[in-house]
């Protein structure tokens, strides 16, 4: 069941589309840089509103904090007591890139917002990318192949609230696991309902699995797509795979008629011989 303060911001946000001041939930959601799916269960009752949302609320629409702890005095700033406020339009949403050369800066200063600014960012024409919070990687060495190879990239999302990743994990997905020491790719089996802790599993059969404490994790990212690099080839693959074919037909052919041919001459030797 929903808190009363969940139940205010609700209340709040329905209020901001009578103004007509946003148009939808993804709008909303953009506004407030969060998962609009993580809002469809806030609507639904099966999740509280957090402080993070509550404070970019607070500066984004004027939600009035009085109002959502306490219940007291209006639902907004003065601002929006007018219904004056105006929602700007956010930014494109950008995906941060995390290069193997960035990997060891990641780990060491992987709550600096200085540092994650400074990393380099992209966007994709996806809607799916327009709201919420993502991260592309490299992929480094042959662990995952033949799913993934050495140099593609993946863009994940990131799995949020860490108290949730017991139910959020979804055994047998590819996630990034972001540890102390490391970064890696693995195909993931959760076992932290039972003993706390994660079983990595690589595609590639000669790597030996892992089995790492919650405690040791500091972020998990959820795989949702690749990018790999395209090589042109000088032929058809198919016609390539005939050609081969037909070269060893004629080897074969050749091979068998120089063993007719022996055959032939180790007869006559043994005749040779018996007539002897």
């Amino acid at each position: 069941m929903a808190s009363e303060i969940t139940r205010r911001f609700i209340e709040c946000y329905k209020d901001l589309k009578s103004y007509d001041k946003i148009k939808s939930d993804r709008q909303f959601c953009i506004n407030l840089d969060y998962s609009p799916q993580s809002w469809q269960k806030i609507l639904k009752g099966d999740r509280d509103v957090t402080i993070e949302l509550i404070r970019t609320s607070i500066l984004v629409f004027g939600f009035n904090p009085d109002y959502l702890f306490s219940g007291l005095g209006e639902k907004f700033a003065s601002v929006c007591e007018n219904k004056d406020i105006e929602i700007q339009d956010q930014p494109e949403r950008r995906i941060i890139h995390i290069p193997v050369t960035a990997k060891a800066g990641y780990l060491d200063q992987i709550n600096d917002p200085v540092y994650t600014k400074n990393l380099k960012t992209y966007s994709l024409p996806l809607d799916y990318f327009s709201s919420g919070e993502f991260r592309s990687f490299e992929v480094e060495g042959d662990s995952m192949e033949p799913v993934l190879m050495d140099g593609e990239i993946i863009i994940c999302t990131k799995v949020e609230d860490a108290v949730l990743w017991k139910n959020n994990i979804k055994s047998g997905y590819v996630y990034v696991i972001v540890l102390n020491n490391d970064i890696v790719v693995k195909r993931v089996f959760n076992r932290l309902k039972e003993e706390n802790k994660l079983q990595l599993i690589s595609d590639n059969p000669n790597y030996p699995d892992l089995i790492i404490d919650q405690e040791d994790i500091f972020e998990i990212w959820n795989v949702k797509m690749k990018i790999s690099p395209f090589a042109h080839s000088k032929i058809n693959l198919r016609q390539e795979m005939v050609n081969n074919y037909s070269d060893l037909q004629k080897t074969i052919k050749s091979q068998s008629e120089i063993i007719v041919k022996l055959h032939s001459v180790v007869e006559k030797m043994l005749q040779k011989n018996r007539l002897q």
